[in-house]
């Protein structure tokens, strides 16, 4: 994974520069590929007022490459997605009044079926059955995992290290500083005055990838590598941009990428987007679904 350290540098280096060679040994679709092969991404979340989310994520998957996506989401909401995902698979499951129940955990292991990644949390609600469900799939979920949003606020406290430690799965977990803070219960400013270090203390209690994000980015490995993006992307800081991250990772885990090598360079296609989406009239306009279809250019780049 190319992360920018000179070759010829003395031993390993701890922490290194995201370049566009992580999008090398990307899987490039083939004239002998099929929509399974192309990897199949499963996105658990949405709630009442929160469908946009999910839907973001699996439309930056798609556009990222994945072949196959499919959103489970409560069932009463299968309008809101099926008018909005033309080429994605809608679930409904079990919910409650628009939210998702613990009772949908059987229903959603089953309906992953034969996904080679999840994105679990976009849109799924801090409703405490939600964040009850979202404990059970992280401990349960047998693929690649990438955990956002309100994913993650299900691991605050120390659940982190009780429910992702013991996974013997892959697992990206996506935090800005206010929901890393929440998962270590540290202050969100003390969080930003020390990312790096808080980064890698994330990464080594729950034995997880953190991708702390921010203008620059920080991808930690729990061995203590840090692969840093170079940021200067001011059209990333609206509303979804975080969701269309979470999707776009989740087709690189799909797509069989290692867990570091996803993250990293779902984090430089991210990048990349945004400043090509901003590129023609500057960043202030720019909002997540344009960001989304900047995708497939930055890819190419």
């Amino acid at each position: 994974m190319d992360i920018g350290i000179p070759t010829g540098a003395p031993g390993e280096a701890e922490i290194g520069l995201i370049g566009g060679g992580v999008l090398f040994e990307m899987p490039r679709r083939t004239a002998d590929s099929t929509k399974f092969s192309s990897g199949n991404v499963f996105i658990i979340g949405g709630s009442h007022g929160l469908t946009g989310a999910p839907s973001m994520s699996a439309l930056a998957a798609m556009r990222a490459g994945a072949g196959y996506v499919t959103v489970g989401a409560p069932q009463s909401l299968e309008l809101s997605f099926t008018v909005r995902l033309l080429e994605a698979m809608m679930v409904g499951l079990p919910e409650r009044d628009g939210v998702l129940t613990p009772t949908a955990l059987q229903p959603a292991l089953e309906a992953i079926g034969r996904a080679d990644a999840v994105v679990l949390g976009p849109g799924l609600s801090k409703n405490k059955g939600a964040q009850e469900l979202a404990r059970e799939l992280v401990e349960r979920i047998d693929v690649p995992l990438v955990v956002d949003a309100d994913g993650l606020n299900a691991l605050a406290g120390g659940a982190m290290e009780e429910y992702v430690r013991v996974r013997p799965w892959p697992t990206v977990m996506t935090p800005h500083a206010g929901e890393l803070g929440r998962m270590l219960g540290v202050d969100s400013e003390e969080i930003g005055r020390h990312r790096v270090r808080y980064a890698r203390e994330a990464a080594a209690k729950s034995k997880a990838i953190i991708v702390l994000k921010g203008d620059d980015t920080l991808v930690a490995t729990p061995n203590g590598r840090v692969a840093v993006s170079r940021g200067q992307a001011p059209a990333l800081a609206t509303a979804g941009t975080g969701d269309v991250l979470s999707g776009v990772i989740g087709a690189m885990l799909a797509k069989g990428l290692a867990p570091a090598h996803a993250a990293s360079a779902g984090v430089y296609a991210h990048l990349r987007a945004g400043q090509i989406a901003a590129a023609p009239d500057g960043p202030d306009g720019v909002i997540a679904s344009d960001v989304i279809r900047a995708l497939p250019a930055a890819l190419g780049s």
